[in-house]
């Protein structure tokens, strides 16, 4: 099982959001902060176990400096990186 961390791109396996993909802005122990920029965002992110995604891969560097950073995210830069990352240009 692949180490998940801040800044990675994930896939929730359960759930209501089963089958999203989301940006873990955060970590808390066993838990992760997970956000789509929509539904979830960055000031309200989902609280989810490590166990209930799955790891897709990193998101962009320059999302990932900010987050080290301890910079926050705007949902907008959320919802880019998601974008950037699936290939879909059309995101806003």
């Amino acid at each position: 099982m692949a180490e998940i961390r801040t800044a990675d791109i994930v896939l929730s396996l359960t759930g209501r959001d089963r089958g999203q993909l989301m940006l873990v802005v955060a970590e808390e122990g066993d838990f992760l902060l997970l956000a789509n920029g929509r539904a979830r965002r960055a000031e309200n992110p989902k609280r989810k176990r490590r166990k209930h995604v799955s790891l897709q891969g990193p998101c962009d560097e320059r999302t990932r400096l900010k987050l080290s950073g301890e910079s926050r995210l705007t949902n907008s830069e959320i919802r880019k990186a998601l974008a950037l990352w699936t290939g879909d240009e059309n995101a806003n």
